[in-house]
Parts: C-alpha cells; sequence; structure tokens
C-alpha cells in the first residue's frame, strides 16, 4: 500500500515536470521562430534610395528605420502576447545585419497555480540574425 501510494506521489510529480518543461519548450520554440522570421523581415528593408545612388557592392545596404518597422510588425503580427508575458525585444541594425533579441515571461501551467511566489512565470529569451548578402 505504501509503495504503490509512493508510485503514485512520483508519477503525479512526473506528469507536472513534464507539462511544465514542455510549456517552457513550447513558448521558448515560438520565440525562436519569431524572433527569426523578424530577423528576416528586417533584413529584407532594403534602402532603396542608397542602391540606385550607390550601387550594391556584396550586401544590400538597410534602412534602419523601415528595419525596426518590419520587425515591430512583424512581431506585433506574430501573436505572442497570448502566450508570453512582458514581452519585449530590441533591434540591433549596422545598416547590412540586423539582430532581434525577444524576451518575456512564461506561466507555467502547475507550478504557477501551487506556489503564489513563481506568479511572474520563467524567464524565456530568443534571438536571431540575418544579414542581406547578395549572391553573384
Amino acid at each position: 500500500m505504501i509503495l504503490a501510494l509512493g508510485l503514485v506521489v512520483l508519477a503525479a510529480l512526473l506528469i507536472t515536470v513534464v507539462i511544465d518543461v514542455s510549456q517552457l519548450f513550447l513558448a521558448r520554440r515560438d520565440l525562436l521562430a519569431a524572433a527569426d522570421g523578424a530577423a528576416l523581415a528586417g533584413a529584407q528593408a532594403v534602402d532603396e534610395a542608397r542602391v540606385y545612388r550607390e550601387g550594391v557592392q556584396g550586401s544590400l545596404p538597410l534602412d534602419p528605420v523601415a528595419v525596426r518597422r518590419s520587425v515591430e510588425e512583424y512581431l506585433r503580427d506574430a501573436g505572442l502576447e497570448s502566450s508570453i508575458d512582458g514581452l519585449q525585444w530590441s533591434v540591433v541594425t549596422d545598416g547590412t545585419f540586423v539582430r532581434v533579441e525577444v524576451a518575456g515571461s512564461v506561466r507555467l501551467p502547475v507550478v504557477n497555480r501551487l506556489t503564489p511566489g513563481a506568479a511572474d512565470g520563467v524567464a524565456v529569451s530568443a534571438s536571431a540574425a540575418a544579414r542581406s548578402a547578395v549572391v553573384p
């Protein structure tokens, strides 16, 4: 009887861990996909006026304002606000390179209900980079 009770408790703990770790994995995967897509969207914000004025030497010049606008629009449309709390992002560009960092917190389904101190969730983050290279 005691052994059976111990196995039930162990199984419940294992299920709890699997559920919460799965939630973290899925949130991180969503953040990685969003950061990657946002970096690619930013890398497509070509500074057309500069291309026509100076031409292209190895990589397409990017418009920093258009890069930020493209990244923000992509991340808003990604719908991460429903699964990630306190979503924040940053964009770094040097004119040919875009780096996007996305961060937030995830509320765990089981642990957050059982422990009031974990109400803020677990911090998750992801980053991605893209370059606008020209292939000859």
